[in-house]
């Protein structure tokens, strides 16, 4: 099966990011983190694919590798890392076209996002949260990514806050990888790769510290570049801007009975967490937040699922009034699973559900390993019971009754 549609490919001069054709005035206008012509060559290197435009990635080589892949988990990483090499193209170049409709797209205006920083202590002001009259809708969608889900509603027309979890024991902001194809898609399908690049130059902070430091790190005018994976990750005609806010969370708490956060510190702190980053997305304008399942069974983080599912839902109920959609998306294969999941949406749409009372049993007092043994002269006393020989206590009876 052919890879790239067939149409002349620019000849390159100094690998695959010098020589393609520029649409813009200069060629030195085209943005480049510090970083990622090194990311890309590492990538370029996995996939061993001999060619130079990897924006002309067909769909159809797509959507078989993925089904290869079922029976072949490592190509899951190849595929990605061809498929954000494509993205990291469109956008040094500023242009891609779409394989169904052969119109090309000018992403110019997207390939630049500006990130800010709130700190632990700053909440926004109550006057800049807009009040707004719809009813609240929270949502659950299995076998959906966040970002596919995010493309859905901003399509619809609303202000997409995407949500972005790492740990706060180590916020990955140092080591950058793009080839999980469950948890990176982020940074395969969307331009954030390029905020997350020069994150430190517009926060003018370190990002390790500012997310260890309970920081958020609020990213504005990320655009969606490419759709589902299971369609072949085609180009969107008319790519949607949407925001990321970035935060931390511990890894691993401490887990009670009926799956529970057993440390009050540890609840409060996620609590307290979301409830800020709600504030923050609302602050900045958005009227939709999509999140994954972060915090259960991917990225390294094991929190109580059902608590978590309750958090989510307090946090949305808090910022109700100006917050009208909240949307929990997953397709991690840890989440598929139809019992898991829902149990977890109930939790997140309605509530964590009281638990029945746990009924402790009483300790059981155990007998003893030790044997008390028997006087001796009780045990020669039975054994003449035993033999019918007249003992010496019932000779003693008999003559004082005589």
């Amino acid at each position: 099966m052919e890879m790239f549609s067939p149409q002349p490919v620019q000849p390159v001069v100094a690998g695959i990011f010098y020589g393609l054709e520029w649409q813009g005035p200069n060629p030195e206008q085209v943005l480049r983190a510090p970083r990622l012509c090194e990311e890309l060559q590492k990538a370029a290197q996995a996939v061993c694919l001999d060619a130079d435009d990897f924006r002309q990635l067909k769909m159809s080589w797509v959507i078989s590798q993925m089904n290869e892949a079922k029976q072949e988990p490592e190509k899951y990483s190849l595929i990605a890392a061809a498929i954000f090499l494509g993205t990291a193209q469109a956008c040094l170049k500023g242009i891609y076209t779409c394989e169904t409709s052969l119109n090309q797209v000018d992403c110019r205006h997207l390939v630049r996002p500006i990130s800010c920083f709130h700190g632990l202590t700053k909440m926004p002001l109550q006057s800049s949260l807009k009040a707004v009259s719809e009813k609240q809708h929270i949502l659950c969608q299995s076998g959906c990514d966040p970002v596919d889900a995010a493309l859905q509603l901003a399509r619809a027309g609303r202000r997409v806050a995407l949500l972005r979890c790492t740990a706060l024991e180590h916020p990955k902001s140092e080591c950058r990888t793009y080839h999980n194809i469950h948890e990176d898609q982020l940074f395969f399908r969307t331009t954030y790769f390029e905020a997350f690049e020069r994150i430190e130059e517009d926060i003018q902070t370190v990002a390790n510290d500012a997310i260890r430091e309970g920081g958020i790190i609020y990213s504005s005018g990320i655009g969606i570049l490419r759709g589902s994976f299971q369609d072949g990750a085609p180009w969107v005609e008319q790519p949607p801007q949407v925001d990321v806010a970035w935060f931390g969370l511990p890894l691993h708490p401490h887990h009670g009975e009926q799956e529970i956060y057993s440390d009050p510190e540890e609840r409060n702190l996620v609590s307290s967490t979301l409830d800020r980053v709600f504030a923050w997305a609302c602050a900045h304008g958005a009227d939709a937040i999509v999140m994954p399942p972060f915090a259960v069974n991917m990225g390294g983080f094991l929190h109580p699922r059902l608590h978590f599912a309750g958090l989510v839902h307090e946090a949305s109920k808090l910022h109700e009034r100006h917050l009208p959609v909240v949307c929990v998306a997953s397709e991690h294969p840890a989440h598929c699973q139809e019992a898991w999941w829902d149990d977890f949406s109930k939790g997140v749409i309605h509530g964590r559900l009281v638990p029945p009372p746990i009924i402790h049993v009483p300790p059981i007092p155990l007998m003893s390993d030790k044997l008390v043994g028997k006087d001796a002269s009780a045990l020669l006393e039975k054994r003449r019971k035993q033999q019918g020989v007249w003992s010496t206590r019932s000779r003693q009876v008999r003559t004082s009754l005589g």
